[in-house]
């Protein structure tokens, strides 16, 4: 065994086969850094409102309840913060503000062992204080254990070479008790996760804490005290006698996975009670771990929540490094060249092995104690914290006093049980079925089934590619998503959320006459030839393609703001179906409950930016908060799959406590119709506009000059919303400036000027290269310009949790080599005009010269042309690319004279096409609405017609948005479509129905 320095304490416990394995335990106690303002503990008071939305930790199992809640709704109740413990006091902010961090450790054993940290000094605005943190918060006290191991890999196994695991002294959290747990030097045991987390309660004392029954002591409580002859009974009473302990990792992925599951019948399976959010592996609810002593006379019981820091940092924030130096705490180094042994490491420098390997679980604890409070459950994601706060404070906008009334005011949801049986089962959407819900009414159901239909991703496309070696910026849309969602008008689902329906008829300006107006519809168009970008998307080959005209397709489901903005450009609208919500006023005006919260949010932000600096963690996880919440407005509106580690099946990750097709839909139609209306202003003003992704779009305009177009009126509302929200009306910023561009394709672009673009579009950089350096920007251009055929582009990655968590053939964290290639083509969402190719030289950084077809692009006319396009692109890509003139010519040559993908209406595509329009919404034919008929008898009917037969996959999948752009024109599926369409239910077609199409 080891001889461990003289401030740890051993002893030794057993575990595995038969519990026969020994393991040493090293255990020490620390003074911690100053936290919460003198590392208050919450007791149970402090859970305050937070019971009565709280499924008791000591009566439930998320193995059984966690896939029915929502992540958000476990950790908050509007009203719940003003019975919070006191937050972190010690401010996390940027190092001007920390300058007890300066002179820190610089070396891997700096730090004193006797003291965690650094002594912190207190700000006197606690960041917990801020009304979106509070709210973002729990509030429920718990045991938080930071936890994380150390291994090695040896001949392509994982042999662990220590545990560690740090939770603050219940009775005097001023220390940190740390234990290390090692395994026999080499051995590849592994311990179980009930035995590391009983070690620490008993080297903590943890029976001593306020929220553990009086009955637990360090051998867990007597048979006595819970046994009933019934399992179930003296299971759930058991289960009252517990434990309860955060579990607190970084990157859970790997840490984890080092339990030992199997072996005994009963032996935890951890894994199967976790899911991956946000970057991590984290629990939805708490799950029981339970086990009696050799003779049954004594039971140790455990309530395990699992959070992970990469689910808790901001974006680009999440290294153990940046966390450490947020909350005091500096990272420890490993000398080089052994982080790879760590097993040899611990063998021949041991102190300094145990030093580095517990200071990351410190990290873990201080980290979660600045942000959240000392003592208190983290929210389960820093996305979901934020869906929590846009619940608190559209309750109070709303007047709602609760969740459920809030769902119901907001999004037109109701319970389950609630509801009205509005919507046929198979005919849900996935967002509120997945959690028990249902439309609030008919209405509801429509509207909610229009707008995820009309939900479409962002705007990325390539207009320009080529080189161009020219000053070009940058520009971004400033908080594109915020100042869209702070325009989308509540509306007033109780009343009937239906204000009027639009049918067969083309649209005016009338119709939608703000962009704010909150209109849906499937529509068919066309837009003037002199439009450069016309607005209207439609969805194939996975992708947004906005051609000139919908003909060849049935049409495409669109919200207001791109409606509004293609009337102003002129075009040609046909509602084949639409509808006009029925708005919520609020105080004279439109009611803005999603401005609202955002705006909260923002003013919380900049606080925290005042108080503790820009960049700050506390800053920066607001900002994180800003920009979350538009994604949890949209969590699964279009469907979503994940792995469920309990079901060991794929299903829909269901919506948040925000989810809101309608909301989601409009407000990245309002940063579409943004973009769109700038780029074809630049073009109308004689600029160019060069690519565009998502939120910004790179041109050879100005700032000003951008900061001076109207967007046909869109950018006065715009101003108004940054108005309202910052207090600036400014609505654009410079991101990037460069004088070279090399323009390839959507989401690739590279210039060789320092801070300039260096967009890879999926091109891994080779391990070590820092992002955006010149190394990078040199090797992304040589790689593009240079190409021949797809880019070599192999790259080391790690299991996924599926493979880490499926109880058959499960693989454990262990990389593997992936051997890949990846085409750098420009991808024709546009179709190149050949007359303005031209064959530019691009210099190399060695010197040399290489060729790049340099060219203008226009829509498409119909999207089949670009399907066609496509598929010969990707044809030759396999054995060549699209990099020269020549190698264009040859692709036009084949797009000219090739065959044509026209569909000739062959009786099976009419036939889904009438199947996707009825899914669709777009037509209503009786005998397949008619309920009271099951699925297999309304496919039957369907039979009858002689055209086919549908599947009950083919039914299912018709209803899919991107089935729309695969949907034949309504006029070519006369006159089976009329007939189906006058068909009484029950009626079914005759021979002179049958007609010959």
């Amino acid at each position: 065994m080891s001889a461990a320095a003289s401030s740890w304490v051993r002893h030794d416990i057993t575990d595995g086969v038969r519990r026969g394995i020994v393991f040493e335990v090293l255990v020490r106690r620390r003074t911690r850094a100053a936290v919460s303002g003198g590392a208050t503990v919450p007791n149970d008071a402090s859970t305050g409102g937070a019971a009565g939305s709280q499924p008791p930790v000591t009566e439930c199992d998320s193995s059984e309840l966690s896939h029915l809640l929502d992540l958000s709704e476990t950790t908050i109740s509007p009203g719940q913060e003003g019975n919070a413990p006191a937050r972190s006091l010690a401010p996390m902010g940027s190092p001007e503000l920390r300058l007890y961090d300066r002179g820190a450790a610089s070396g891997p054993l700096s730090p004193a062992p006797e003291a965690v940290g650094a002594g912190v000094p207190v700000s006197t605005t606690a960041f917990g204080d801020l009304p979106s943190v509070k709210a973002m918060g729990t509030g429920r006290a718990g045991i938080v254990v930071g936890f994380d191991t150390e291994f090695t890999t040896v001949d392509g196994a994982r042999i662990i070479d220590s545990y560690q695991l740090v939770t603050p002294d219940p009775v005097d959290p001023s220390m940190m008790v740390e234990v290390v747990i090692l395994p026999p030097l080499g051995s590849g045991a592994r311990l179980s996760l009930h035995t590391a987390l009983w070690a620490v309660v008993v080297a903590a004392e943890l029976w001593h804490s306020a929220l553990v029954p009086d009955e637990v002591g360090p051998r867990g409580v007597p048979r006595g005290a819970f046994w009933s002859d019934d399992w179930q009974e003296r299971r759930d009473a058991l289960a009252k006698l517990r434990v309860p302990i955060v579990l607190a990792c970084h990157y859970g992925s790997a840490d984890l996975t080092t339990f030992r599951t199997g072996g005994q019948s009963r032996e935890l399976d951890s894994l199967v009670r976790l899911t991956s959010a946000a970057g991590g592996l984290v629990t939805l609810l708490p799950f029981r771990s339970q086990r009696g002593n050799e003779n049954g006379h004594w039971w140790q019981s455990l309530s395990v929540s699992v959070r992970d820091t990469m689910s808790q940092a901001p974006a680009g924030k999440k290294s153990l490094a940046v966390l450490g130096a947020a909350c005091g705490v500096t990272k420890l180094d490993v000398p080089e060249g052994w982080i790879s042994r760590m097993t040899d490491y611990r063998r021949e420098h041991l102190d300094e092995f145990l030093e580095y390997g517990i200071n990351d679980a410190v990290i873990v604890v201080e980290y979660l104690a600045r942000l959240w409070g000392d003592g208190v459950v983290p929210p389960i994601t820093l996305s979901g914290g934020a869906a929590a706060a846009l619940v608190d404070s559209g309750s109070s906008y709303l007047g709602a006093s609760s969740p459920s009334e809030f769902r119901r005011k907001f999004a037109g949801l109701v319970d389950e049980d609630e509801g009205v049986e509005a919507v046929e089962e198979g005919d849900r959407l996935s967002f509120y079925a997945k959690r028990g819900r249902n439309p609030l009414d008919g209405a509801a159901a429509q509207l909610s089934s229009a707008f995820a239909r009309a939900y479409h991703g962002g705007l990325n496309s390539c207009p320009m590619p080529g080189y161009y070696p020219t000053p070009t910026v940058d520009i971004d849309a400033q908080n594109a998503y915020p100042t869209a969602m702070a325009l989308v008008r509540d509306l007033d689902w109780e009343a009937g959320a239906i204000e009027e329906v639009v049918h067969e008829r083309a649209l005016t300006v009338d119709d939608v006459s703000s962009a704010a107006t909150p209109f849906v519809g499937f529509v068919s168009f066309g837009f003037p030839a002199d439009v450069a970008h016309p607005c209207l998307p439609i969805v194939a080959d996975g992708t947004l393609v906005y051609p000139r005209t919908s003909e060849g397709v049935a049409g495409t489901w669109v919200c207001g703001p791109e409606l509004w903005l293609a009337l102003r450009l002129g075009a040609e609208v046909h509602c084949q179906i639409g509808y006009l919500g029925r708005e919520l006023g609020q105080d004279g005006g439109p009611s803005l409950s999603l401005r609202h919260g955002v705006k909260q949010l923002i003013d919380d932000r900049n606080a925290a930016k005042k108080i503790f600096g820009k960049g700050s963690l506390e800053e920066q996880t607001l900002k994180t908060g800003v920009n979350s919440v538009y994604g949890k407005t949209a969590q699964d509106v279009a469907e979503q799959r994940s792995w469920d580690a309990r079901a060991q099946e794929m299903d829909n990750v269901g919506g948040s406590a925000v989810s809101s097709p309608y909301h989601a839909a409009t407000t990245t139609s309002f940063v579409r119709a943004q973009l769109l209306a700038t780029m074809n202003q630049i073009v109308e003003h004689g600029g160019h506009v060069f690519s565009v992704t998502t939120d910004g779009f790179i041109t050879d305009f100005t700032v000003d000059e951008v900061a001076g177009l109207d967007l046909y009126g869109l950018d006065e509302v715009l101003s108004d919303s940054r108005t309202a929200l910052t207090g600036d009306p400014s609505i654009w910023e410079a991101k990037h400036a460069q004088d070279d561009l090399v323009n390839f394709t959507t989401r690739g672009n590279v210039s060789l000027s320092p801070g300039g673009v260096c967009a890879h579009n999926g091109l891994k950089a080779p391990k070590g290269t820092v992002p955006d350096s010149a190394e990078d920007r040199e090797l992304l251009l040589t790689a593009v310009v240079t190409r021949e055929g797809r880019v070599p582009n192999g790259y080391t990655r790690f299991p996924s949790f599926q493979e880490l968590s499926r109880t058959e053939d499960r693989k454990d964290f262990l990389p593997s080599r992936v051997e890949r290639s990846v085409s750098m083509d420009y991808d024709l969402k546009r179709q190149p005009v050949m007359p303005s190719m031209t064959p530019e030289m691009v210099p190399l950084p060695d010197g040399s010269v290489e060729e790049m077809a340099t060219f203008t692009t226009q829509p498409w006319e119909r999207v089949e042309d670009c399907l066609r396009a496509r598929q010969i692109a990707r044809d030759m890509a396999e054995t060549g690319c699209l990099r020269t003139v020549a190698e264009w010519r040859d692709w036009n040559l084949k797009y000219t004279h090739g065959k044509g993908r026209r569909i000739v209406t062959p009786q099976r595509a009419v036939l889904m096409s009438i199947v996707m329009a009825h899914r669709q919404g777009v037509a209503t034919i009786p005998t397949l609405a008619d309920r009271s008929m099951t699925i297999a008898d309304r496919l039957d009917w369907l039979s009858e017609w002689g055209l086919g037969t549908v599947s009950r996959g083919d039914w299912d999948n018709a209803r899919r948005p991107e089935r729309a752009s695969q949907m034949l024109a309504i006029d070519t599926l006369d006159p089976y479509l009329d007939r189906m369409t006058s068909m009484a239910p029950g009626d079914h077609p005759t021979d002179a129905d049958r007609l010959p199409y």
